[in-house]
């Protein structure tokens, strides 16, 4: 088996491991909020509050379509991770093909259902019609391409399944700048609107997939990809279903319960809405910096658990824990410290700006409450235990979420409260993860050393 630039996480020093693994990830990670965040600083400079805020009313909805893909992505990613710290070369090439051809028919039913429902999922959140047009002209735009981003994440959860994360990230640097670029060519040059932040999105994810599939079947390492070999092997798609279906259906779910948080938002001035638009752009970075980590960790427990390694995992898990809850300290203490100034970067509005400060001030303290669910989650589907994380996820997210707020608004119909709504179940969700792990890795201790 050639090494090239597959990373075996079963042998050698542990921590450098993990960096080299979520350096490049994070760095992946923010380049590709780097490209969602210009269409918000681009659109709040350029066309004002109201084309924000329309970007914002649509950007849950969009998340709940992809979170339900990155589902079973991960799902894919854990299967394919397991077979290769088993040295079961078969088995992954065979998860490698199988998530392919099923990611291809997910893009286009996701496609179809996208288009069809972004105006009723719009009017359910209560959009204001000052911005309902561009809202639904950008949604319909975003899923026309959204086959480009679902293939391009597929084919880069594969190589980083096998420890690859650095050709991912120079894809998403690619992806971009490209994106940059057509964003002040299409809204700046060509004066199209909002419709032009969109078109730029969906053209950049489609050149994006480009060297993902060149990379995949040219090369000549052990996850070649042979268009003859592409099949739906269902014993294994059934596996990566049964790891990744729970998350997909939680992360679905609460994306489309946090765009209920955006009805919530909308019931005060567009400037609110619009501060909020920064602020959930500003969460995707912070969500960026934990989910590195979180990642690598899934990566490093299913190819230790793939080779009966569960010591090792153990040691993985709080060295990486430690540096993840110490990153994620130092950028939400920026956050909190510029707070106004972060905001302004995308929107001159004074008042949006003081609501964007406020969201952001808000939350910014308990951020690692939310790293430390988001790392225990991973690491225990990493171990193939999916639905324990996928419950508390559920409960937390949205049951508790949505129970707080239509509650808490009611007593004090303020947009404090709507701040607070994060944070809030992130206490229940840090507590309960960390117990579930617990109970798990004992049970893993008794069966596997």
């Amino acid at each position: 088996m050639q090494k090239s630039r597959i990373l075996d996480m079963t042998e050698g020093a542990i921590l450098p491991q993990i960096a080299a693994f979520a350096l490049p990830l994070f760095a992946g990670n923010m380049f590709q909020q780097l490209y969602n965040t210009m269409d918000c600083f681009v659109v709040g400079k350029f066309l004002g509050k109201d084309a924000l805020a329309a970007i914002g009313a649509s950007s849950q909805f969009v998340f709940t379509v992809i979170g339900f893909f990155a589902g079973f992505s991960t799902g894919a990613q854990i299967v394919i991770s397991q077979a290769f710290g088993a040295k079961n070369i078969g088995r992954m090439q065979d998860a490698i093909h199988t998530a392919i051809l099923s990611s291809f028919f997910i893009s286009l039913i996701m496609t179809v259902a996208g288009i069809a429902l972004s105006p009723l999922v719009l009017r359910l959140i209560s959009v204001p019609e000052s911005v309902f047009e561009q809202a639904d002209s950008y949604l319909k735009i975003y899923f026309a391409g959204i086959g480009f981003l679902i293939l391009y994440n597929i084919g880069s959860g594969i190589l980083r399944a096998l420890g690859d994360s650095r050709r991912p990230l120079y894809f998403l640097v690619f992806s971009s700048l490209v994106n940059i670029a057509l964003d002040f060519l299409f809204v700046l040059a060509f004066k199209w609107g909002i419709r032009g932040a969109a078109w730029a999105t969906v053209i950049s994810e489609g050149l994006s997939i480009i060297p993902v599939f060149f990379v995949l079947m040219k090369s000549d390492d052990v996850f070649k990809v042979q268009i003859r070999r592409l099949r739906i092997d269902f014993q294994i798609l059934k596996e990566i279903l049964r790891i990744g279906l729970p998350g997909a259906i939680a992360s679905s779910i609460t994306a489309f319960s946090n765009t209920f948080i955006q009805k919530y938002v909308n019931a005060f001035t567009s400037s609110c809405a619009a501060g909020w638009a920064v602020f959930v752009r500003l969460d995707q970075l912070m969500q960026a910096v934990m989910q590195s980590i979180a990642f690598a960790a899934m990566t490093f427990a299913g190819q230790n658990f793939g080779a009966g390694r569960i010591v090792r995992i153990r040691e993985g898990i709080k060295s990486a824990l430690s540096v993840k809850i110490a990153l994620v300290a130092f950028f939400a203490l920026v956050l909190f410290i510029f707070a106004e100034f972060l905001t302004s970067i995308f929107i001159d509005d004074a008042e949006s700006i003081r609501y964007g400060a406020v969201f952001i001030r808000c939350t910014a303290p308990f951020y690692i409450l939310c790293a430390v669910c988001m790392f225990f989650a991973q690491v225990l589907r990493g171990l193939g235990i999916s639905l324990a994380p996928t419950v508390i996820t559920f409960s937390g997210f949205v049951l508790l979420r949505q129970a707080f707020l239509f509650v808490a608004t009611r007593l004090t119909p303020s947009f404090y409260v709507v701040s607070i709504a994060y944070p809030v179940v992130w206490v229940f969700t840090s507590i309960a993860m960390i117990c579930c792990y617990r109970f798990h890795s004992n049970n893993l201790k008794e069966e596997r050393t």
